[in-house]
């Protein structure tokens, strides 16, 4: 299997994007696992980061998602929306604010034993170096500890970065949040827009979603624009799932092709045309053909369906004619 985990390039066409069980990270090689390495490469070559100027660096919690510990519910009252969240974790290295629902960020569980390891160290400062690299902030503002303020101080020295330390210890403590709250004295509030950063990070794509708002609660979420809904979430993989007005938004990419039917259920692979090579296992996908559009759940990736000459291609969820 560590021969096996070492070949990114071949596994990650055929591993799926997300899981509605745990993933247990027990241990050094967790890291070389593809689900912990294509959230970094998306988070470095999809993700979009909301027009914020600082960026607080935070530690990560047992409970997931992290807004609902009460470590993070401290973190974002001192916050108060007046930067952009960055929780440091091992071994995803990064997970920003709005991503942390999104599999396998809410799905990891790691054994916590407060110390990391120089390997932990190198792989991680090197996600956060590549995160300041293509996403820069006028100001960072580390509020850790540990293990996880090494590994900020070495990504900062990497990118030239020139860090501000709330704490150093105890960044739960009061007197941390107090310092927290006086660091950011005087910035503007971040607009709160999760959607934003989950299609970016998703479907590499830039939407403009003003006007589309979030309803219901969590876990059970969808958003919404006129009364009409537009996107929901997958309750076990935190992943967005687009109606057909919600596909509208999102002009490329994520396409199968079909021959000239109508399906009456889960498309199969003999039916499929073509399909757009970035597909993995367990991405939303439009199905297009000539008398019909569906939606669903590849269950194959792009070349798989492509090639193959029997199996299921896309798990369908919705029909309608054309």
């Amino acid at each position: 299997m560590r021969h096996l985990d070492s070949q990114y390039a071949f596994l990650e066409q055929y591993m799926p994007v997300a899981r509605s069980c745990v993933m247990r990270a027990n241990s050094g090689e967790s890291m070389q696992r593809v689900e912990v390495r294509r959230f970094s490469n998306r988070l470095i070559s999809h993700y979009r980061p909301p027009k914020a100027t600082v960026a607080v660096l935070l530690p990560c919690s047992a409970k997931k998602p992290y807004s609902l510990s009460q470590s993070h519910r401290r973190f974002q009252a001192a916050i108060s929306g007046r930067a952009h969240e960055l929780i440091v974790t091992s071994p995803l290295g990064l997970v920003p604010r709005e991503l942390e629902c999104c599999y396998p960020a809410m799905h990891y569980d790691v054994p916590v034993t407060g110390y990391w390891d120089a390997e932990e160290c190198a792989y991680i400062s090197t996600v956060l170096a590549r995160y300041f690299k293509a996403h820069s902030y006028e100001r960072v503002i580390a509020h850790l500890e540990g293990g996880a303020l090494k590994v900020a101080e070495m990504a900062a020295a990497e990118c030239g970065i020139t860090l501000e330390y709330s704490c150093r210890e105890r960044p739960t403590g009061d007197a941390a949040l107090v310092a927290l709250d006086q660091a950011l004295a005087g910035e503007r509030r971040v607009k709160d827009d999760r959607l934003h950063g989950m299609l970016s990070f998703q479907f590499n794509v830039d939407i403009d979603t003003r006007g589309i708002m979030p309803r219901g609660c969590f876990p059970e979420i969808f958003y919404a624009k006129n009364n009409l809904q537009i996107f929901s979430i997958d309750t076990g993989t935190g992943l967005l799932r687009p109606t057909f007005d919600g596909w509208k938004l999102i002009l490329e990419g994520y396409r199968v092709f079909i021959d000239d039917f109508i399906p009456e259920g889960d498309v199969l692979a003999p039916g499929v045309i073509d399909a757009n090579p970035e597909i993995r296992d367990g991405d939303e996908v439009l199905i297009i053909g000539k008398r019909a559009l569906a939606t669903g759940r590849a269950a194959m990736s792009a070349k798989e369906m492509v090639q193959s000459h029997r199996g299921v291609a896309v798990r369908v969820r919705k029909i309608k004619r054309v």
